[in-house]
């Protein structure tokens, strides 16, 4: 009896130290000690009458429209001991370069560690946190905006955006996503401006309504992705 009440103390221990993660527990008990890709990106709703801003992604794997974001970035050094003990490693399904070389687009090689490689990314320790990082290379440093109105942008947290471990439509791998979703505000009537004009950015940007978005394609026939719905209001 003793053991068996030991048992279920130890039980509601640890669904209690989980509570914030009981959507991934079954990760500890199905296919635990297989491998999962992980994502952790951030994206900006930027709306304007009504359309959401899409930029053009063009990396050969999928190329379409999509929201101005991207992944994390960790830091290396000081993560080093932490990523060896949760078996994490960089995932090489998307070839990295300089740029990309420290994005959390990682894979676990056991899932089961999911749970505390997310309890690691919402301690905010040793990452990045601002997401200005993706707007600022997106949209300001190839022209699309101008640095001298862009140096300084108010934008607000909306909420995180998870979909649970699902099989891949891409890799050979099953993937885990998880985004959290800012919105623009532009506090200047220049920056409000600056932002309606991105629709006279030839190729590189469109405007899409919420119905768009959700069938995958602009009415002129231009791809939306897949993840871009995660911007829109619920």
């Amino acid at each position: 009896m003793g053991f068996v009440l030991g048992g279920i103390i130890d039980f509601t221990v640890f669904l209690m130290e989980n509570r914030k993660h009981w959507g991934l527990l079954k990760t500890k008990l199905f296919k635990a000690n297989q491998p999962v890709r992980v994502t952790v990106a951030y994206l900006f709703r930027i709306e304007v009458n009504g359309k959401y801003v899409l930029i053009k992604r063009h990396k050969k794997d999928r190329i379409g429209y999509q929201p101005i974001g991207g992944a994390f970035k960790y830091f290396k050094e000081e993560n080093r001991e932490l990523f060896d003990e949760l078996g994490v490693e960089p995932c090489d399904h998307v070839p990295r370069d300089g740029k990309t070389d420290q994005d959390l687009r990682i894979r676990i090689k056991k899932r089961k560690n999911l749970t505390d490689f997310i309890k690691w990314f919402e301690s905010r320790k040793n990452r990045e946190l601002d997401p200005w990082r993706e707007f600022y290379e997106e949209l300001v440093e190839p022209g699309l905006l101008r640095d001298d109105i862009f140096r300084h942008v108010k934008y607000v947290f909306i909420c995180k955006h998870t979909e649970g471990v699902l099989k891949s439509p891409v890799y050979p791998i099953d993937e885990f996503r998880y985004a959290e979703i800012y919105e623009l505000r532009p506090e200047t009537d220049v920056q409000k401006a600056a932002i309606a004009n991105l629709i006279n950015s030839d190729e590189e940007i469109v405007f899409a309504t919420p119905d768009e978005i959700r069938k995958g394609a602009t009415n002129d026939g231009r791809t939306i992705l897949p993840h871009t719905f995660k911007i829109l209001p619920k």
